[in-house]
């Protein structure tokens, strides 16, 4: 009865409250289109259909798949695939078929979105079709007053900026070629700007990534959140199960901190996949691949093309290849699939992302 009302309350006040890995976004005098969008990609996910009954109300779109950082359990550094940017004309053509449904769109992949030089633009052509915008940053990128400004200009609504350690030797430890010292000096001057003009956006969210490195360093990074006067700081458990290689070293000893509960023998404990990106939060890489998530990332999953094949998304969101994929998914026929071992298989899955502490 609760879910009946919220819906009812919902499409009365044309006002959405989205939650986005534990970010407040509040989208208001959202049109008829975009509540109808809302409301069929709910029904599509709770009936679980293999055709989704619209087109999605959320999308991540990668602007890049280059970093300036060789992170260890990042698959930029192995995957060995062709980098490049995503151009703004293509990435015009994306919004101009699918903005008018969108309600959020985050804009980060394997790679570092501001290396794109056309990042701001994007926002703000995303921003200008009413869709709420947040990307994720390693922090090298706005280090003075001006591009602090350019970012505050786009609009973009939220940003969140890793910073894993207190001093550059812990923040290092895993930021590999990172500036610790650039990163701190980036997020002070982004957010005294932000003051200075009144701009109540971009929601700064201060992210840790927690690793058995860094994880005594949690309070002292909490600590420097506050001073720098973000609006909140969060803690990034460790995704170890995406890659055994290097992640399963970096496993925290403290249980508070790891995202998976362990069996006798170290192996994750199993759980249910309960994910609803196929039916409503896709992926399209930088040269147009379409994906069900970025946990996707060899070419033997791709679900299309934007920009070679046929006239465009839509084709591909409600083809074949998708509803197959949703059709196994809802049967648990995952066997060769990356749903099988995806992070969202095994249990404390509210663990992906800590509580956020809010010190504004």
């Amino acid at each position: 009865m609760s879910k009946i009302l919220g819906v009812i309350k919902t499409l009365a006040t044309r006002r959405l409250n989205l939650a986005f890995d534990r970010i407040p976004l509040t989208c208001t005098h959202v049109s008829g289109k975009k509540l109808r969008t809302w409301f069929l990609t709910e029904l599509s996910y709770l009936m679980k259909t293999r055709r989704s009954l619209s087109l999605p109300t959320h999308l991540q779109i990668e602007t890049t798949n280059r970093s300036n950082l060789r992170c260890p359990v990042c698959h930029v550094v192995t995957d060995g695939k062709p980098k490049g940017f995503m151009s703004f004309r293509d990435f015009r053509k994306i919004i101009d078929e699918v903005g008018d449904f969108l309600l959020l769109l985050n804009l980060w992949g394997w790679g570092e979105p501001f290396l794109n030089p056309d990042i701001h633009k994007m926002i703000r052509y995303a921003g200008d079709r009413g869709i709420k915008t947040i990307t994720s940053t390693n922090g090298h990128f706005f280090g003075d007053a001006e591009a602090a400004d350019m970012i505050i200009d786009s609009g973009l609504d939220a940003l969140i900026v890793a910073l894993d350690g207190a001093d550059s030797e812990t923040y290092e430890k895993y930021r590999r070629g990172g500036d610790f010292d650039r990163v701190v000096k980036g997020v002070e001057t982004l957010v005294r700007r932000k003051n200075e003009r009144s701009s109540p956006s971009p929601f700064i969210n201060l992210r840790m990534l927690v690793t058995c490195e860094n994880e005594h360093q949690v309070p002292k990074v909490r600590d420097l959140a506050r001073n720098i006067g973000v609006d909140a700081m969060s803690i990034k458990t460790l995704n170890s199960f995406d890659n055994e290689k290097d992640g399963r070293g970096l496993i925290p000893r403290s249980r508070k901190y790891r995202r998976f509960r362990y069996d006798d023998t170290g192996e994750p404990v199993r759980g249910q996949n309960s994910c609803k990106k196929l039916w409503n939060h896709p992926t399209i890489y930088w040269d147009g691949t379409v994906v069900p998530c970025d946990y996707y990332t060899g070419s033997e999953f791709a679900l299309g093309n934007v920009f070679h094949d046929g006239p465009g998304f839509a084709e591909i969101w409600f083809g074949g290849k998708y509803r197959k994929l949703r059709s196994r998914f809802r049967s648990r026929e995952l066997a060769g699939l990356r749903c099988e071992d995806c992070a969202l298989n095994f249990a404390d899955l509210k663990k992906s992302t800590l509580p956020v502490f809010h010190v504004r």
